[in-house]
């Protein structure tokens, strides 16, 4: 990566600033155009470096309550197909595959999020259900630590 796109993607990774031009400021602080800057920002989603650009929104203050990872045993034949479906879930936010350390057996993660309790239990029994599972573990957020974005740039 060279250095201007890691300035910019650098700028960008707290979010946007509320401001009517953050792409002519960063310009300003880069001393490049505003052009290079849309330019770089455009040439790092299509390379898959960025995978999005948009606002996070705090789940409890839309509405959403119940939020659970939950950790399914999942055939390793069956995986990838299981693991690609639950990931398009508008419900799911994280989807993960992880090795199983020794007597856990439990291979794909999941973070479910939920308006209600019972509408998590409805998820959690179609999951079940569409995929054939029997084998797995419900963690229920009791209390959030800690929810920020990964900053990957901290010069």
């Amino acid at each position: 990566m060279d250095s201007k796109t890691k300035k910019v993607l650098s700028e960008l990774q707290d979010g946007f600033k509320l401001e009517t031009k953050p792409f002519t400021r960063i310009a300003k602080e880069l001393n490049i155009t505003e052009e290079e800057v849309i330019d770089i920002i455009k040439n790092s989603l299509d390379s898959g470096i960025v995978r999005r650009i948009g606002l996070a929104v705090r789940p409890e203050k839309v509405g959403y309550e119940e939020n659970a990872l939950i950790a399914w045993q999942v055939s390793q034949d069956k995986v990838e197909e299981v693991g690609e479906d639950l990931a398009k879930m508008n419900e799911i936010s994280h989807c993960y595959e992880r090795e199983c350390p020794p007597n856990w057996s439990y291979n794909l993660f999941t973070m479910v999020h939920a308006k209600t309790e019972q509408d998590l239990e409805q998820l959690i029994e179609d999951i079940k259900s569409k995929h054939n599972l029997s084998n797995f573990k419900v963690y229920r957020t009791q209390k959030e630590f800690k929810k920020t974005s990964m900053r990957y740039f901290n010069d």
